[in-house]
């Protein structure tokens, strides 16, 4: 979590060098902006419609370990949002 700390830290610091009337939508944008270079996403807790449908769709029907149902889920759902 430290790491992401950082990332968002870095981001916030290099977007906007005013001392007075911070643009806080830059700041905004750049730490989504540096998240997603990482391989992070922003998602709601709350899964949505569209998340849910696309993590059904992508299970098949057959044997999973439950780990493999996670993953599946998860990736879907979040690739959704």
């Amino acid at each position: 979590m430290s790491d992401v700390k950082k990332l968002i830290a870095q981001a916030i610091k290099g977007a906007d060098k005013s001392w007075f009337n911070e643009d806080y939508v830059k700041q905004a944008e750049a730490v989504i902006r540096g998240l997603k270079a990482k391989g992070f996403v922003v998602v709601e807790e709350k899964p949505t419609e569209k998340q849910v449908e696309a993590g059904k769709d992508a299970l098949q029907s057959g044997r999973y370990r439950p780990s493999d149902v996670v993953t599946v889920l998860y990736q879907a759902m979040v690739r959704a949002r």
